[in-house]
């Protein structure tokens, strides 16, 4: 299985941001034209791409849709894309368009029945998003905590069919201090099946870390915002 080093591409108001722990006043905008930033990391060497809508994560109403219609159209990697995907029929119109995986969060927490019928319909196509704080689960853009631990809700959601996890832990999530290996691990050894770990990521050792202990890939945001990893580098 090769590790995959994967991008992140945040969308708030149609721009391509960094929060900092998912704080809705933290963000730094980056770029005006995500498409643009897309093609910049595909031609640095990305072979997938994490695209999520910051909008829809909040409201649930997805509001990127045609920006990321227009990365799914005009890159050559798959696009794995999470954020406000909370109904069947737009999971399934993401999907038919061309997005790769569809990563669920809120819908995976809140709507079960949901969970169960998109898994037993779209199999490896779905991933579903642990963002943890402490030991329990964020959703709605973060803004809540669910009342059930983070390998609860995991173990729940292999039983309807989930077969691979992004893993986030909040506390670490833009703040380039490098991801915390001790969480992941315990979480990828609980649930032994794919895992991509993602937040604070900031050093080559890190990603190395991440290999070592068996996940599948990495997110990757700030740290290649800000210049501080150069994807080629990493890849």
């Amino acid at each position: 299985m090769k590790f995959e080093v994967i991008p992140a591409i945040d969308l708030l108001q149609g721009k391509c941001v960094r929060l900092k722990q998912g704080n809705y006043g933290s963000e730094t905008i980056y770029s005006a034209e995500p498409l643009e930033v897309a093609k910049r990391w595909v031609d640095a060497g990305a072979k997938r791409l994490h695209v999520v809508d910051l909008d829809g994560a909040k409201t649930g109403i997805a509001a990127n849709i045609e920006i990321i219609k227009a990365i799914i159209k005009e890159v050559s990697v798959p696009i794995q894309i999470g954020g406000g995907v909370r109904n069947f029929n737009l999971i399934s119109d993401l999907l038919k368009f061309g997005a790769d995986r569809v990563i669920l969060g809120t819908t995976a927490i809140k709507n079960p029945n949901l969970l169960g019928n998109v898994c037993e319909k779209f199999g490896e196509k779905i991933a579903v998003a642990i963002d943890a704080k402490g030991n329990f689960a964020a959703v709605e853009g973060w803004m809540y905590v669910s009342k059930k631990d983070t390998l609860t809700l995991a173990k729940e959601a292999i039983g309807l069919g989930v077969k691979r996890f992004v893993f986030t832990d909040i506390s670490r999530d833009g703040m380039l201090e490098g991801p915390n290996i001790d969480s992941i691990k315990k979480f990828m050894d609980a649930v032994k099946v794919p895992v991509i770990a993602s937040g604070g990521v900031s050093t080559k050792e890190d990603v190395e870390k991440l290999k070592e202990i068996g996940a599948e890939g990495c997110v990757v945001g700030k740290a290649l915002y800000d210049g501080k990893l150069k994807l080629e580098e990493i890849i």
